[in-house]
This record gives structure tokens, sequence and C-alpha cells, in this order.
């Protein structure tokens, strides 16, 4: 159990630097990590977080050449990490037994990376990213088999930012912004049967923003992902059985933001869902049983502003629930499915594009769905 506060900050100043700048920056509440090898094992884990998490990570420009000559860096990498829970397993020619609760009451869960460089420039590569979650579970089976059970509850406020202003870069520059409550994950890469029972419910809001401000950018784009529950299972050989249930009820909020006088090509990118999952086995056999409820809402924008330049692309998806199954036709698939989906809530997405001089072209989307499934069989043949 963490009580306190759990507190990291990075923060570089620069004046002039011809090399790498870079600053990382990660806080953990609860942390379990383990496995096993050739011995089957049983794992009962419990975790709460009740403090605050936060991870900052600056990259800061001092420079005062309104031309913006000064180098920031070259290349430039900031990145920022905050979790409330986290649990890590993997087993290997064996079977693991695994009962994992994570509860998170913090008042918030935040993650910040700032790249700010006025009168700076950033010559090679510019890269920014923030991530933030209240619970995180994943597990990684090799030739063996995983049987779980997972509960996973967070009332926590996750905030995510990643923000940028530069004055100047010929090269290519993502700043990504990703918050998520409660997640749950399990991979395998060789013959691993699994089989999973999992809860999910969360009451706190959900909000990630990706933002830049630029001058001369040639290649530049924002990423936004927010997601309240989200489930993810992959399988290579074997059987996949999962029991899902998800319950949304914090709002969700996704912001991409990019702004550039002057650009090359220029993206902002945002998304925002409810409840996801996602179970796909390269094998035959499939059992789903799907359960997920939308209450909080979900709100998506991605925006787009510049003057003069060539291509800008825009995209803003918003769903309060998606599903997606799959199993291997060549196999002789063997896959049921059964699914409910309901969305109480209003699902918005938004795109927006301005450019207030000259451009070549400009590509935007919108897409708002309440309920999304798709379950489907696929092979070469």
């Amino acid at each position: 159990m963490e009580n306190g506060v759990i507190t990291s900050t990075n923060t570089l100043n620069v004046v002039q630097n011809d090399g790498l700048s870079q600053a990382k920056a990660q806080a953990t509440g609860n942390e379990m990590q383990g496995g096993n090898q050739d011995v089957d094992a049983t794992v009962t884990s419990t975790q709460t977080v009740r403090g605050s998490i936060r991870a900052a990570a600056d990259i800061l420009g001092q420079g005062t050449d309104a031309d913006g000559r000064q180098s920031l860096g070259t290349p430039v990498y900031a990145s920022s990490q905050a979790t409330g829970n986290y649990t890590g397993f993997t087993t290997e020619n064996a079977r693991a037994q695994a009962s994992t609760t994570q509860t998170s009451t913090a008042p918030e869960i935040e993650a910040k990376t700032h790249v700010i460089g006025l009168n700076n420039s950033i010559y090679v590569s510019g890269e920014g990213r923030a991530s933030a979650e209240a619970n995180h579970t994943a597990y990684e089976v090799r030739n063996g088999r995983l049987d779980a059970a997972s509960w996973q509850s967070s009332d926590s406020d996750v905030k995510v930012n990643t923000s940028a202003e530069v004055h100047y870069s010929p090269s290519p520059n993502l700043y990504a912004a990703q918050a998520g409550q409660n997640y749950y994950g399990s991979y395998s890469e060789d013959r691993g049967s699994q089989e999973h029972e999992v809860h999910q419910t969360q009451s706190g809001r959900t909000n990630s923003r990706a933002e830049l401000y630029g001058g001369n950018m040639w290649n530049v784009g924002t990423e936004s992902t927010a997601v309240a529950n989200n489930v993810n299972l992959q399988n290579q050989g074997g059987s996949l059985v999962v029991t899902n249930d998800q319950h949304q009820v914090g709002a969700v909020l996704s912001q991409a933001v990019t702004h550039a006088y002057e650009y090359g090509e220029a993206h902002a990118t945002a998304t925002g869902i409810g409840n996801q999952l996602a179970a796909g086995n390269n094998d035959i056999y499939v059992r789903l049983d799907n359960n997920q409820i939308s209450d909080g809402g979900v709100d998506v924008l991605a925006e787009f502003e510049g003057n003069t330049g060539y291509d800008a692309y825009i995209s803003a998806e918003a769903y309060g629930n998606q599903a997606l199954a799959y199993a291997c036709a060549d196999c002789r698939a063997d896959m049921g499915v059964n699914s409910t989906q309901i969305n109480n809530s209003d699902v918005n997405a938004v795109s927006k594009a301005t450019v207030t001089g000259q451009g070549r072209s400009i590509v935007s989307s919108a897409r708002a769905v309440g309920n999304s499934a798709t379950y489907y069989v696929s092979g070469s043949k």
C-alpha cells in the first residue's frame, strides 16, 4: 500500500547544445515483477495507491537569439511516465495461476513533458512523450499456460500533457501524450494457452493533451490517446478464453493540437475511448464473453493551424465502447463470442484545420462511434 506522494522531476536548462539533450522522469506508486520457469507457480497480489503520483520532464531553452540559430539539442528527447500500480509477470515452460487486485484512490496521477525553445532550433530530431496510468498489469507466456483473474478500479484523475514550443526544426518532430485508467494485457510469443477473467471500473477523469507551437517546422506531428479501460490479449498457439467486464464512469478527453507558422508536413491525431478490448489468437480456439458499459462520455479534438506550408493531416476518433477479436481461419478456427455493449453518454469527435496563408493539401477526418465491435477469422487462403 502506498499512502505518500511520489514525485519525479527532471529539468534541463539549455543555452546552447550541439549534442544530445535528454530528460527522463518516472514515478511509480507500487511495482511488482516476477516470473516462473520450468516449475508451476501460483501468484496472488494486492496493490493500493492513495497518494498522488507525479512525473515531469522539461527541456527549457535559455537562448536569446530571435533567429532561432541556437541549438536546443541534436537530437532532443524528453519523456515522463507516472504509474499508480504496476504488475508484470512472465511464465515459461510452465503453468501460472494468478489473482491480482489493483486499486487507485490517489487524487491524481500526472505526467508532464515540456520542450520549450522559443528562440532555439532542433536540427536532427525532436521527440517528447508523456504517459500516465492508474493501474497496469502485463503478462507474457512462453510455451506455457496462464490462468489469470484481475480486478482493477480507479477513482483517480489521470492527467497527461506534452507541450512543445520550437522556433525552427528542419527535421522530424513528434510530441505524444497517452493517458489511461486501467490496463490489462498479455502476450505469447510461443505456444501459450491463456484464460483470463478481467474486471475494470473507473470514475476519475482521463485527460490527454499533446500540443506544439512552432515557427518553421519541416515535418511535425502531435498524437494524443486517452483510454479509460483497456484490455489487450494476444496469443500464439493454444487456446484463448476471455471473460471481460468493463465500466467507464469518468469522462475521457483527448486533444492533439499542432500550430506551425511555416510547415512541410504536419499531423494532429487524437483518439479517445471509454472501454477498449482486443483479443486475438493465431490458432484455432477463441471464446469471448464481453460486457462493456460507457457512462462517462468521450470528447476528442484534433486541431491544426498554419500560415504557409505544404501538407496537413488531421484526425479525431472517439468511441464509447470498442471491441475486437479474431482467430486463425487457416487453422480451422473455432470462435465463439457473447458480447454486450451499452453506451449511455455523449461521444464527440471534432477535427479543425485553419490555413491563413497558402498550403498544398489538407486531409481532415472526424469519427464518433457509440459502440464498435469487430469479430473475424483471418488467414492466407
